[in-house]
């Protein structure tokens, strides 16, 4: 029996899985972090350092309507933004 393996790394920011070294943010050295994708974190700074949590949201629920998952997943989804590392001081 084959078992698949899957990654449990996912980005601190915006909550997509990390599955592969490229998909990996990169400190200011240019090393590669364990907690940040690609496209949030690059050379040691988020990629859109005025974001808001809310609007992270917003972004995590329309990017997951477009890739055609089911709206209620993808409110479910968003709404866990707050458990990750980049918001959770924001969580009341």
């Amino acid at each position: 029996m084959n078992i698949v393996k899957f990654s449990k790394a996912v980005c601190q920011s915006c909550g997509s899985p990390i599955l592969k070294e490229m998909d990996r943010g990169t400190e200011k050295g240019g090393d590669f972090t364990d907690l940040y994708c690609r496209r949030c974190y690059r050379l040691g700074i988020f990629t859109e350092p005025q974001m808001t949590v809310d609007q992270m949201k917003e972004t995590i629920r329309k990017k997951m309507v477009e890739m055609q998952f089911p709206r209620f997943l993808a409110v479910l989804m968003a709404n866990r933004v707050y458990t990750l590392k980049r918001w959770e001081a924001l969580k009341a």
